[in-house]
């Protein structure tokens, strides 16, 4: 198993990651708290928008391609964060 936190900040951050996710056939779910949800259900991820981070549950141990996808992701977080402090 492979982790990674995540975070949601938009409604559209919630839609690049659905997009991410549907492109890769990997099993995985997001946890936050004591909340479970399968990762790749737009309602469930939907549903923990408010937690705004997650930990990201990939059931697989070589999945480097996903990884590369969300470490995008993640960037434009960091981008869009970054330019909203300026």
């Amino acid at each position: 198993m492979t982790k990674k936190e995540i975070v949601f900040w938009s409604m559209d951050s919630i839609m690049q990651f659905m997009e991410i996710i549907g492109r890769h056939s990997y099993k995985a779910e997001l946890a936050c708290g004591g909340r479970t949800v399968d990762a790749d259900a737009v309602l469930d991820v939907v549903s923990l928008h408010a937690f705004q981070k997650a930990e990201l549950r990939i059931f697989s141990d070589s999945c480097e391609d996903l990884l590369k996808d969300l470490d995008l992701y993640m960037e434009q977080y960091k981008l869009e964060r970054t330019q909203e402090a300026s």
